[in-house]
């Protein structure tokens, strides 16, 4: 086996105190050695590497081209054994909770409301799946689950339930002033929902047998928000969690039709084949805390209809 050229780490870290500081004595400060010895550990450096490192005068050091060239190299060395270190073994070691969700609330609701659980707490990291996106092998500590059974709305971990709104741009308000104004639009229909347009303008506008609607399925709320702001026709909006989305992509409500309550509960479900962790239930409570706040924002004015 060949010599190496390092045989003390130590070494290393003493050159890299004295090249930053450029002096062994204040180099000797920091890590808590004489200057002396400083420089002894850096002779003894130069004499393994066969290079000097430091050009010496009486007054002060200043590194060889050689040292300049090692110094980087040195100093990243020492950090990310420094950062792994910190990552295995510190006490204020980050905490991972794996969260999954609907694309939907993952692409909508839950961003804005991880950012300020994981800003109120450093020491977790969430990690966001999005369900149906690939096949893990590993359970979700928490998963965000949706279902339209009317008896999910007593589940213990309820999160929230929906309304449903019609979500459409801000230029088209001034076109939408009778039912007959929004039948004249492409309706996006979304292919996973109970609440369809039929159900929700029969509960707004009274039935609708007798009118024509010009239904086009989509498979997802965010693909027919997508088309709503490239003026591809209206959606359907189950809310709060749609909110954010909508108001990314230039969307408002329109008022035509009312906030109307219908079939849908978002609920927390987690593994029952292990104990739930401090970090979970932190979580848990973030999400039942903002869902709740997300509830009572919702402030919109229901119209009358002639």
């Amino acid at each position: 086996m060949s010599r190496s050229l390092i045989p003390s780490l130590n070494w290393l870290r003493v050159f890299e105190a004295a090249a930053r500081h450029q002096s062994f004595s204040k180099a000797g400060h920091e890590l808590h050695m004489t200057g002396a010895a400083v420089s002894q550990q850096v002779q003894s450096l130069e004499a393994s590497l066969g290079r000097p490192l430091f050009e010496r005068s009486a007054n002060r050091i200043s590194l060889t081209p050689e040292g300049k060239d090692f110094l980087p190299t040195v100093q990243l060395s020492i950090s990310a054994m420094e950062s792994k270190a910190a990552a295995l073994f510190s006490p204020q070691r980050v905490q991972r909770v794996s969260l999954q969700a609907s694309h939907l609330m993952s692409m909508s609701w839950l961003p804005q409301v991880l950012a300020d659980f994981e800003r109120d707490n450093p020491s977790i990291r969430v990690e966001l799946w999005m369900e149906g996106a690939h096949e893990r092998k590993a359970e979700p500590d928490l998963t965000i689950r949706f279902g339209e059974e009317p008896d999910l709305v007593r589940h213990p971990s309820r999160l929230m339930g929906l309304s449903y709104v019609v979500m459409c741009r801000p230029a088209d308000l001034a076109r939408l002033n009778t039912v007959e104004d929004l039948l004249a639009h492409r309706l996006l229909e979304m292919i996973p929902h109970s609440m369809g347009w039929m159900g929700l303008l029969n509960q707004n506008f009274g039935s609708m047998r007798s009118h024509t609607l010009k239904l086009e399925p989509v498979d997802t709320t965010p693909l027919a928000f997508m088309m709503v702001s490239q003026g591809l026709g209206l959606a359907i909006g189950p809310v709060p969690v749609c909110l954010p989305l909508a108001s990314s992509l230039g969307l408002v409500i329109c008022p035509l039709v009312s906030l109307t309550p219908g079939p849908g509960n978002y609920y927390l479900e987690h593994p029952t084949n292990r104990p739930q962790s401090a970090a979970v239930l932190r979580l848990e409570h973030a999400l039942h805390a903002a869902a709740q706040n997300s509830v009572k924002a919702l402030n919109i004015a229901p119209r009358t209809h002639d």
